[in-house]
Formats: C-alpha cells, structure tokens, sequence
C-alpha cells in the first residue's frame, strides 16, 4: 500500500507541477498548492518505505533521499523563476535530470514491483 502511494503522489506531483510550470493557465497557484501537498505525501510515505529500502541498500536509499530533496528544491526554484516570469531553460532541464535519476533510483529500490 504504501509503495502505490508513494508511486501515485509523485506521479501526481509531476502531472501538477508540469501543469503549473508550462502552462499559461492563470491557475498557477493552485497547482502550486497540488504539488506541495503532493511533497508530503511523498515524504511521509518514503519515510515508511525507507526503513525497508535501506536494509536492502543503504547507500542508493541515501542517494535517492539527497536527490529527492534536491528535486523538490529545484522545483520551488522554478515556480518561482515561473511566478516572476524568468524561469530559466538550465533550472528547467536540472529538474527534469533529476526527476529521472529520482525515478530510476525509486524503482531501483523497490526492485521494479510495481511493474514487474
């Protein structure tokens, strides 16, 4: 259960965040507002499933962690590079560099249950 949330809230948070960033919608707040929801989600259930990841592998749990972390700044980077209309295209392509390494080393972790 807590996989499948975990999967479902960053799936959203990416759908919201995508929408707010590269859309011309005037409802930029409100999918900001998604995407932050999204971000505790995200962490309460990583912090369940990080006591089974890192028995498993303790150092890519870490580095998944640092990068996660790190993606979520990078987003609240480019919502506001978005809100005062200067969002730059190297914030844009390190959140997307980082949003696949926290995805490959998500999956990773969980060996490709969700999928496989």
């Amino acid at each position: 259960m807590w996989l499948w949330m975990h999967l479902v809230s960053w799936a959203v948070l990416i759908i919201a965040a995508g929408i707010a960033l590269f859309s011309k919608t005037r409802q930029f707040m409100l999918w900001t507002m998604i995407t932050r929801v999204c971000y505790l989600v995200s962490i309460v259930s990583g912090i369940v499933l990080m006591r089974f990841a890192f028995a498993r592998n303790p150092l890519l749990t870490v580095v998944k962690i640092l990068i996660a972390i790190g993606l979520i700044g990078l987003i609240e980077i480019a919502f506001a590079g978005k809100k005062d209309h200067r969002l730059s295209k190297p914030i844009v392509w390190s959140t997307l560099a980082a949003l696949v390494l926290v995805t490959v080393a998500g999956f990773a972790l969980a060996q490709f249950r969700p999928f496989l």
